[in-house]
C-alpha cells in the first residue's frame, strides 16, 4: 500500500511539525522544519516516504517518532520508511 502525500503532510502537521508540499512544473518540493526535498510529480509516494523518514530522523520528540519507535519495539527491530 502506498502512502498518500496529503494524509502524511496532514498527519505531520496535526502532530506539531510544521510540513508542507508544495507542487510546481512537474515537481513536488516537500519540506519538515528547515528539511526539505524535491520529487518528481510522479513520485507522490515516494515524497510522502521522505516525510516521514525526514520526521522521525530529525524530531525524535515528535508524536510520529515515539509511535514509530514504539511500533519497532513491538515487531522485535527496524521499520522500514518505504510504501508496499
Amino acid at each position: 500500500m502506498r502512502r498518500n502525500l496529503f494524509v502524511t503532510v496532514q498527519m505531520l502537521q496535526v502532530g506539531g511539525l510544521a510540513a508542507d508540499v508544495r507542487f510546481a512544473r512537474g515537481w513536488i518540493e516537500v519540506q519538515v522544519g528547515n528539511h526539505g526535498a524535491t520529487f518528481p510529480a510522479s513520485k507522490a509516494d515516494k515524497a510522502a516516504d521522505w516525510l516521514v523518514a525526514c520526521a522521525v530522523m530529525n524530531y525524535p520528540e515528535s508524536d510520529l517518532s515515539k509511535l514509530w519507535r514504539m511500533l519497532a519495539t513491538a515487531a522485535g527491530g527496524a521499520i522500514p520508511f518505504g510504501s508496499r
